[in-house]
């Protein structure tokens, strides 16, 4: 089950929010289980919520699986099982007053929980399961993760709307724009952390295909638009042709030269090959320079067959960008 949307790994955000730039506006979590889990981040691993937070951990996924199970019951929320049409005849037959509590409704109607029971069971949600059994699922690490991501979400503010302003990139005056290089790159376009062993910064080079269109300060944060021109191939396969591609999923983490780092919002491809990124907090004071890592590519293999079905896996990639801020 995943009630949210994160751009990244919960992992990378707790990371950011650790080491945030000020000026940061966070949200306060609305419920009491939500502030414990997020008041535990900043010490413990998402992995670990479940062994070290249990009880909070299964509030916060029991009253997500319950939103869940809520939105199921009318009908117009597809869970993908067939399950979810029985759930849905016995919340519309069930003799109730407008406007019930839902777990009132399940205690008192046998059939509406007997069908909640059937649904949580095909979706694995072990959590309300349990609850409607009357017992007391032990939280898995999946659980945890879960409870974090929700956490997070809720302390994450709104990405900003609207295409204005104050841009702050420091173009090359012989590029134009900065640029990153495909794994791979030979001498000039190398991939990889510069804090690992082995790794360097990207840099010019006729090879490279991330470049850094703009980075736009604004009242609450600041966009990054990269375009991304990873390669396609169309290579003949026996009889017929098969199209190999990269896709760029976007940045994974945001730091700058003083040392913090920066929440990334939101990010949209527009199906344009640009890839705008939301950013908060706006670049903290005195800050030059900033390091944008790439969170991957999704590489893709299709045959042009109408019999024959394609493959794609995610392929992790250290590639890391660095831009400079002017005024």
């Amino acid at each position: 089950m995943r009630s949210t949307e994160l751009p990244v790994p919960v992992e990378d955000t707790v990371h950011a929010l650790r080491r945030l730039a000020p000026g940061a506006r966070l949200h306060r979590p609305r419920t009491p289980e939500l502030r414990v889990v997020a008041g535990a981040l900043r010490n413990c691993a998402p992995a670990e919520l479940a062994r070290t937070r249990p009880e909070p951990v299964v509030q916060v996924v029991l009253a997500a699986q319950l939103r869940a199970l809520d939105r199921a019951m009318t009908g117009f929320f597809d869970t993908g099982v067939p399950e979810a049409a029985r759930l849905v005849r016995a919340a519309r037959f069930g003799r109730v007053r407008p406007g019930r509590p839902l777990l009132d409704r399940l205690a008192t109607e046998p059939g509406l929980r007997t069908a909640a029971l059937a649904w949580a069971d095909a979706l694995g949600h072990r959590i309300l399961a349990g609850e409607l059994r009357g017992v007391t699922e032990a939280p898995a690490e999946e659980d945890g993760r879960l409870a974090a991501e929700l956490a997070v979400a809720a302390l994450l503010p709104r990405a900003e709307a609207g295409t204005g302003g104050r841009e702050v990139l420091l173009r090359r005056p012989d590029e134009g724009s900065a640029q990153g290089a495909p794994p791979g790159a030979g001498e000039g376009g190398r991939s990889g952390s510069p804090r690992e062993p082995g790794g360097a910064p990207a840099g010019p080079g006729g090879s490279a295909f991330l470049h850094v269109r703009s980075v736009r300060v604004t009242d609450d944060g600041f966009r990054v638009d990269v375009a991304a021109d990873p390669p396609v191939e169309l290579l003949r396969d026996g009889d017929g042709l098969t199209l190999r591609a990269l896709w760029w999923t976007g940045l994974g983490r945001v730091a700058d030269d003083l040392g913090y780092e920066y929440l990334l919002l939101a990010k949209d491809p527009a199906g344009t090959g640009t890839v705008r990124h939301w950013c908060h907090p706006c670049p903290a004071p005195g800050a030059r320079v900033l390091r944008l890592e790439s969170a991957g590519y999704r590489g893709e293999r299709l045959r042009l067959d109408p019999a024959s079905a394609g493959t794609s896996a995610e392929v992790l990639v250290k590639l890391e960008l660095t831009v400079r801020l002017g005024a």
